[in-house]
């Protein structure tokens, strides 16, 4: 695309091209329009509170509420075992870290739908929706692990059976767990997004395909209690390995082993590619198509 201005002396060009084969991310465009990532992480913060009855507090109700259920469901009545520490901090650590994922995964899998009227007007990076949407959830997770942190402390000291609960070295290495949740809710979330560009019933798919992820992401059940062919098909999904890895960091529990770390990682980076090869090609004649 080429635009020109034209005056009496001079004639100043700005082309516009699609990015090349290689280059997955044009890094220097994403910094030149750092402002707007800024402007679109505050709007997808904001919006999810706005006009709503308890404003900002949906962001502590949103893990706490399927929390409580889980743990009358899954811990009381189905007596469900929990590696051995009390059942809600079990149940809502698995909330906070896989909510981070799924709310990610479906922010990502619309963001060309949802900003079809946006991208028609103005040219931008098309990259920045789905970046905005992993910075302003990391906000949304960093109250949830404050939320988390409470619940943590108020088990360790007044439940019998929270001397279980302890905090580890490993509590360092929480934020490499977030940035593989955010690599690969990123990877899958722009293979559905370019998916649902051309076909846009696959926005249903999205929500149930959360569901049955969710379920055998060893969220409801630690893998550790898991034996023969059913626990190498658990952990065969990717997302396993990050949820048993978010407990061992933050609560002390979890099955965590190099293999499955190189997995999970390698089929993250590999579906992460795919991803952004599609969704930069998608991008491109969206507009025009849709």
């Amino acid at each position: 695309m080429e635009l020109a201005h034209r005056n009496m002396s001079t004639v100043i060009e700005t082309r516009i091209r699609p990015g090349g084969a290689i280059a997955l991310v044009n890094v220097a465009e994403l910094r030149r329009y750092r402002d707007l990532l800024s402007m679109f992480v505050w709007r997808d913060f904001t919006t999810k509170y706005k006009q709503t009855i308890l404003g900002p507090i949906w962001f502590l109700v949103q893990p706490l509420l399927p929390a409580l259920v889980f743990t009358v469901i899954f811990g009381q009545v189905g007596g469900m075992p929990t590696d051995g520490v009390p059942a809600f901090v079990f149940f809502l650590c698995n909330q906070v870290t896989w909510g981070y994922f799924a709310t990610n995964f479906g922010a990502i899998s619309t963001s060309l739908i949802g900003n079809l009227g946006l991208f028609g007007k103005i040219y931008f990076p098309r990259l920045i929706v789905p970046l905005s949407a992993l910075v302003s959830n990391l906000l949304t997770l960093s109250i949830q692990l404050a939320l988390l942190a409470a619940a943590f402390a108020y088990a360790r000291f007044r439940i019998p059976g929270g001397s279980s609960l302890h905090v580890t070295w490993a509590i360092v290495l929480f934020p490499l767990i977030v940035l593989e949740l955010a690599a690969m809710s990123l990877a899958f979330g722009l293979c559905m997004a370019a998916a649902t560009a051309k076909y846009r019933d696959l926005q249903q798919v999205s929500a149930v395909l959360l569901q049955v992820w969710m379920y055998g992401s060893a969220v409801m059940f630690p893998l550790s209690r898991m034996q023969g062919k059913y626990r190498l098909l658990v952990s065969a999904n990717p997302a396993t390995f990050a949820i048993e890895a978010a407990r061992r960091c933050l609560i002390g529990v979890g099955t965590v082993s190099w293999p499955a770390g190189v997995w999970s990682v390698g089929f993250t980076l590999v579906t992460l590619i795919i991803g952004l090869r599609l969704f930069n090609r998608t991008a491109q004649t969206f507009v025009d198509v849709a």
